[in-house]
């Protein structure tokens, strides 16, 4: 981009009603003022989507139709606009429409969510699980219909499919020396990317997004098509187990070093010297999962947190990062953007600024 360009702005998951998400945007300036007619964004803004645009909210029959077509609603709204515009990543919610559940129709996806709900939110009788595996051979477990994928539709699926063949959904986005992907990468995913721990974020990003063309024509060309797997990056889940990879993991606490992965990482395999931006995982398991390296012990909806790795010490905190020119060279900082929208008033759901590599700010703010 020129030096002109406008300044990328980074979004957390939208996992949360179109509404909210437009709200979020308005509320910092990025929509147009439009009384009639479908939202837009302001000519002069840029966004970035970090990925998830499908699944939350409760069980209920009727906030799952408004959960799916929501999510599908958001993704539409993004796509609409321009590639130059609007920035859409991949998250492991995305991915599952061609991964775990490809193929699925409507009708069968009800069948085998009306057997997982009987199992999973009905006591956990073993004869409701035989029951759910004599209809369902290719998932490993009733939470995933009845919680982790709850919201799934056909229609969906045909969206995320043509994203991926227009080459609309990518998993990686480097610019101003950030890196953007949806759960971040390790140095040992470098390493089976055939990459070097001081590779640049465009190297990476160009890496991660001709992998997943790759995998998007060999997986999914034609009619007699497979599941998305992306060598070394994503794989999705099966009968034997859940997914794993780089849009599932997040990092944890260890008193030793160990490798975690494919669903954990330990914050001390991150490259040095890489800034990288992530959605996927919120300040709450954050907080839990990383232990004493957090320095906030109670858990805040909405904020932008920060993870920094100096010579070994692993910090988590709150806000954004200090200045790059204030840390050593070697650092190796994960910027956290996911900030739980679906719980959070829009006027308190912050934004990330690529530019400054701090939070956006609303007209009008201080």
């Amino acid at each position: 981009m020129t030096e002109t360009a406008p300044s990328l702005v980074a979004m957390g998951d939208p996992q949360a009603p179109f509404s909210r998400v437009l709200a979020v945007l308005g509320h910092h300036g990025l929509l147009e003022q439009r009384r009639r007619g479908r939202p837009r964004l302001q000519a002069s803004a840029r966004l970035l989507s970090i990925g998830d645009h499908f699944d939350w909210g409760s069980n209920a029959p009727a906030e799952r139709l408004k959960a799916a077509a929501d999510g599908e609603a958001c993704l539409r709204f993004l796509a609409s606009h321009a590639p130059e515009q609007v920035v859409i990543l991949a998250g492991n919610h995305d991915l599952a429409r061609v991964g775990e559940l490809l193929d699925v129709d409507d009708d069968t996806f009800r069948g085998l969510q009306a057997a997982a709900d009987r199992h999973y939110y009905g006591g956990g009788a073993l004869a409701d699980e035989d029951h759910f595996f004599r209809l369902c051979s290719f998932l490993p477990s009733t939470e995933m219909v009845a919680r982790d994928l709850s919201t799934y539709r056909a229609s969906q699926q045909q969206l995320v499919l043509s994203l991926l063949r227009k080459r609309r959904l990518r998993l990686a986005w480097a610019e101003n020396g950030l890196l953007f992907t949806h759960a971040g990468v390790t140095r040992r995913a470098l390493w089976r990317l055939g990459l070097t721990e001081g590779s640049d974020s465009a190297t990476i990003a160009d890496t991660l997004n001709s992998a997943l063309d790759r995998a998007v024509d060999s997986c999914l060309k034609g009619t007699r098509r497979r599941p998305l797997h992306i060598p070394a990056i994503y794989r999705p889940g099966d009968a034997i187990g859940e997914g794993d990879g780089l849009l599932f993991h997040r990092p944890t606490f260890v008193d030793d070093e160990q490798w975690l992965e494919p669903r954990r990482f330990d914050p001390r395999k991150l490259p040095r010297g890489l800034w990288q931006v992530v959605g996927h995982v919120r300040d709450k398991r954050c907080v839990e999962a990383l232990g004493p390296w957090s320095v906030p012990k109670a858990h805040e909806n909405g904020v932008i947190r920060h993870l920094t790795v100096i010579d070994g010490e692993v910090t988590y905190r709150h806000g954004p990062p200090p200045p790059r020119h204030s840390l050593p060279p070697a650092a190796a900082v994960m910027i956290f953007i996911d900030g739980a929208m679906g719980a959070t008033e829009p006027a308190a759901y912050q934004l990330l600024d690529s530019r400054t590599g701090s939070r956006h700010q609303a007209p009008g703010a201080a």
